[in-house]
């Protein structure tokens, strides 16, 4: 798995996704509270005032000896005239209507109406409004809050237990070494698990079974495989060592023997390769480092000779000291089928082996590629059509390769123009 890969878990989504409702509900119940704390304070409060302010007059028109308002939350001032000796001197300037007075202690609203040669002004205490609020708003509130929470958590604790046997199967599987020779251990999961989780274990559990059976066949075919096919091609070279030694023997006789020895050398190389395909041997160093640049120049001096008899030249660009964390036989395997590669498909012509700190270059000027060779070059026992007509082989060289940069972690690209070239970059994990 990635990285955190950039997707989450099924227990960090459970998570996020318990977390996001807690907080869309906190709030929108907060922002309920603050709309019905405006909703007081503007609608009602205010209208209470006007009802309040018309039921005054009404009644000091019948009775003008009607006491003011005079409540814990409200409290009624009366200027007649030119008279304001009886109204807060911080109240005088406020024209008609809802207002604030800043000098008066604590948070108020006043609503100022007049009629004939008397003003009214009842102030209210806001502040009341917002011990309301809090004692019938938030106060309930954070009951019913702490209510969902620990349901929430009761739910995810429960949503937890129900997938807790599918988080501990991807945990066994993602730590599980493929690239080993050890089993498959699949976590029991107890009786109690849905159904569908027991029908996946079992379902991993069998496929863990056969594929075991299936290494463990394909070992043995391959080691026996490889044992019967050995014999018969070290009996054909020695017969031919035989023979190429009685100096005797016409030119007819050692050119046909020649071309033998060239059919038995390929058909070593192709078990070789078939083997090394078949085994998946561990490909890395053990924690020890490789020289790329040592690697290189001994597949050099074992390629001289065949370099020789097509005419090309070999040019070896070590400007640095490179190392990887691959097995020196398995880089050699690599390097060896790109540098034979190049070699088979130019004549007359130069192979560059570059080396820098990240990659080896492999660059020849032979024949090149199609868009349609390259689309297919990694492609076991692929030969284009150019190639076919020109050279010999089996077209497994760059898939091996492949598969073994794929084993390492490493990249190989491809870049070739029809009859200009081609290059290769074996990019180092």
């Amino acid at each position: 798995m990635s990285a955190q890969s950039a997707k989450l878990g099924l227990r960090a989504k459970l998570v996020r996704v318990y977390a996001l409702q807690v907080l869309l509900i906190s709030v929108a119940a907060l922002v309920g509270v603050y709309i019905t704390y405006l909703i007081v304070e503007n609608v009602l409060t205010r209208q209470a005032l006007v009802t309040e302010t018309d039921y005054y007059w009404e009644q000091l028109q019948e009775n003008p000896a009607h006491p003011l308002p005079n409540v814990r939350n409200l409290l009624g001032y009366k200027a007649v005239g030119d008279d304001y000796s009886t109204v807060p001197e911080a109240l005088h300037d406020l024209p008609l209507g809802f207002g604030k007075a800043d000098a008066l202690p604590g948070d108020n609203l006043i609503f100022v109406s007049q009629r004939n040669n008397m003003r009214l002004y009842l102030v209210f205490a806001d502040a009341q409004v917002a011990d309301l609020v809090f004692y019938f708003g938030l106060a309930p509130l954070a009951a019913v809050l702490l209510t969902v929470y620990i349901v929430f958590f009761l739910t995810y604790r429960l949503s937890h237990a129900a997938i807790s046997p599918m988080l501990n199967l991807a945990q066994a599987i993602e730590d599980f070494d493929f690239r080993s020779t050890d089993k498959l251990e699949v976590p029991v999961t107890p009786d109690d698990v849905d159904r569908e989780t027991r029908l996946m274990v079992e379902a991993l559990q069998e496929f863990s079974s056969r594929l075991a059976q299936f290494i463990e066949r394909e070992r043995t075919f391959t080691r026996n495989a490889g044992h019967e096919l050995r014999t018969p091609i070290a009996v054909m070279k020695g017969s031919l060592d035989l023979l190429e030694a009685d100096a005797s023997r016409p030119d007819k006789d050692k050119r046909i023997f020649e071309r033998m020895r060239r059919v038995v050398n390929d058909m070593e190389t192709l078990l070789e390769t078939l083997l090394t395909l078949a085994r998946e041997e561990d490909v890395f160093a053990d924690g020890r480092t490789t020289s790329v640049n040592q690697v290189i120049a001994e597949e050099i001096e074992l390629l001289t000779e065949f370099a020789d008899e097509k005419g090309n030249q070999i040019e070896f660009l070590e400007d640095v000291e490179a190392l990887c964390s691959a097995k020196p036989r398995v880089l050699a395997i690599m390097l060896s089928n790109l540098v034979r590669n190049a070699l088979t498909y130019t004549t007359d012509g130069v192979v560059t082996i570059q080396i820098t700190p990240s990659c080896v270059i492999v660059k020849d000027t032979g024949i090149g590629m199609s868009e349609e060779d390259m689309d297919n070059a990694f492609t076991a026992f692929f030969r284009g059509d150019t190639a076919s007509r020109t050279t010999r082989g089996q077209g497994l060289g760059l898939a091996l390769v492949r598969r073994l940069a794929q084993q390492l972690g490493w990249r190989v690209e491809l870049d070739s123009k029809l009859g200009s070239g081609t290059e290769f970059k074996v990019w180092f994990s």
